[in-house]
C-alpha cells in the first residue's frame, strides 16, 4: 500500500528537482485486452521517445518494466541517476492507456489519486469479534489489534444475547415478568460497551485519518452502532452493508464487497454535483476558464478523461482563445489542459473534482468544464 513517507518522498525528494525527471504514467491492468503480450511495454517505449526521454533512461525504466505487474496502474520517476516505482491498484486518468513528461516533475495524476481517494475505514461487526480494515488506493488492510480492548466475550454476550435466548419455553412466566428489567439493564450495558467501542474507533480514525466509515454486519446491530457513535464520527458512515457470510471471511472479499459500494456512492455524488452546478454554477471552457483566474471557483469540476488544450501568455493567463491570450501579453504558447489546470487550481486554491460516467458525459454537453462560484 502506498504510504505517507511514500507521499512525502514523491513531494519532497522529486519535486524540488533541479535535473529533469521522466514521469511516466502507464496502464499495465491485465483486464483490459490492449494490455495482452505486455503492450503497455511498447506504449511506454513509443511515450519515451516522443518526450525526447535520454537513451540510458529509457532503457533503466523498459528493464524495470519487465517484471509482470500485479497492479492496474504503474508510477515511474527516473533521472539517469535514480529510479523509483509505484504500483496502485486503481486506474488513472490515461489517454491510450499513457502519459509521459520530460522535465519537471509531472505529478497531477498521481497527486490527484492521493489527494481525492480518501481512506475508508471499514468495521466488520460480526456476532464472533469485531474486526476493523482500512481501504485506501484500491488496496485493504486489517488493522490488527484495533479493538484489543474490547472484552471478546462481552461482544459475543451483546450480539447473541436476548430475553428471547435467555428463557425457553418452560420460562415463559419469568421471562413475561423480567423482560423489562431485563431490557433496561441490557440497553445500559450496550451504550456503555458501544461508547467505549466508538472512542477508540474515534482514535484509530485520527492516528489513520480516515474521512469515510462503513459498517459491514446485521442492519439492525450496525444501525445501533451508528446511532452510538459521537457525531462527527457518524456523520462519516455513507453505508451500511450486509454481513459476509464467514466472520473470518478474507480481506480481498471486505474489499470486494466495499469497493462496489464505494464505486456507486461516488458516482451518485458526482451526478448530484452536476445537478448543483446547473442550478447554481458556471459552465463551457472561456467563462470557467476566466473565473478560475479571477479566483471566484472555490470548485473546478473536470472529466475524468481530460483532454484538450488552451492557449497560455507570457504573464501566465490562459483561455480557449489565441486572440484572448495574446491580448495578455506575447510570446502565447499552446499548453495542455491536463498539466495547466490543476497548476491554476492551486494557485487559486480551489478544489478539483473529477467525475467519471453519467457525470462526466453530462459535463461534456456542459462543455467540458465547470464550477461553483465562492459566492
Amino acid at each position: 500500500m502506498l504510504t505517507q513517507a511514500h507521499i512525502r518522498r514523491i513531494r519532497e525528494h522529486l519535486l524540488p528537482k533541479a535535473a529533469p525527471v521522466l514521469s511516466l504514467y502507464l496502464d499495465v491492468n491485465p483486464a483490459h485486452p490492449d494490455n495482452r503480450n505486455r503492450a503497455y511495454l511498447l506504449r511506454a517505449r513509443e511515450a519515451m521517445e516522443t518526450v525526447g526521454a535520454p537513451p540510458e533512461v529509457a532503457h533503466r525504466v523498459l528493464e524495470a518494466l519487465q517484471d509482470i505487474p500485479q497492479a492496474r496502474s504503474r508510477v515511474v520517476f527516473s533521472t539517469p541517476e535514480e529510479l523509483e516505482v509505484y504500483d496502485l491498484q486503481v486506474e488513472l486518468p490515461l489517454f491510450e492507456g499513457v502519459e509521459a513528461y520530460w522535465g519537471e516533475p509531472y505529478l497531477t495524476p498521481l497527486l490527484y489519486l492521493l489527494d481525492e481517494h480518501e481512506r475508508v475505514g471499514v468495521v466488520f461487526l460480526d456476532s464472533e469479534k469485531l474486526r476493523v480494515f482500512e481501504v485506501y488506493l484500491g488496496e485493504i488492510e486489517e488493522i490488527s489489534g484495533a479493538f484489543r480492548a474490547v472484552d471478546p466475550q462481552a461482544w459475543r454476550r451483546l450480539t447473541q444475547d436476548s430475553p428471547g435466548r435467555r428463557y425457553g419455553p418452560g420460562g415463559a412466566h419469568r421471562a413475561a415478568a423480567d423482560a423489562d428489567h431485563f431490557a433496561r439493564r441490557m440497553e445500559a450495558w450496550t451504550h456503555r460497551f458501544y461508547k467505549a467501542v466508538a472512542e477508540q474507533l474515534e482514535q484509530l480514525s485520527l492516528e489513520r485519518n480516515l474521512q469515510r466509515l462503513v459498517l459491514i454486519g446485521q442492519k439492525a446491530e450496525a444501525s445501533v452502532f451508528k446511532e452510538m457513535l459521537p457525531r462527527r464520527l457518524r456523520e462519516r458512515v455513507v453505508a451500511i452493508l450486509p454481513s459476509l457470510p464467514n466472520a473470518q471471511a478474507q480481506a480481498s472479499e471486505v474489499l470486494k464487497l466495499v469497493e462496489e459500494a464505494l464505486e456507486r456512492i461516488e458516482r451518485e455524488q458526482e451526478v448530484r454535483l452536476l445537478d448543483e452546478v446547473a442550478e447554481r454554477g458556471v459552465a463551457g471552457l472561456e467563462q470557467t476558464l476566466e473565473l478560475l483566474q479571477q479566483g471566484r471557483l472555490h470548485l473546478l469540476v473536470l472529466p475524468w478523461r481530460l483532454g484538450g488544450s488552451a492557449y497560455q501568455a507570457a504573464d501566465g493567463w490562459v483561455s480557449s482563445s489565441l486572440e484572448a491570450a495574446r491580448a495578455h501579453g506575447e510570446p502565447v504558447q499552446e499548453v495542455a489542459l491536463r498539466r495547466v489546470l490543476p497548476e491554476l487550481a492551486a494557485a487559486y486554491g480551489t478544489r478539483l473534482e473529477f467525475v467519471r460516467g453519467p457525470a462526466e458525459e453530462r459535463l461534456e454537453g456542459l462543455g467540458g468544464l465547470a464550477g461553483l462560484l465562492r459566492w
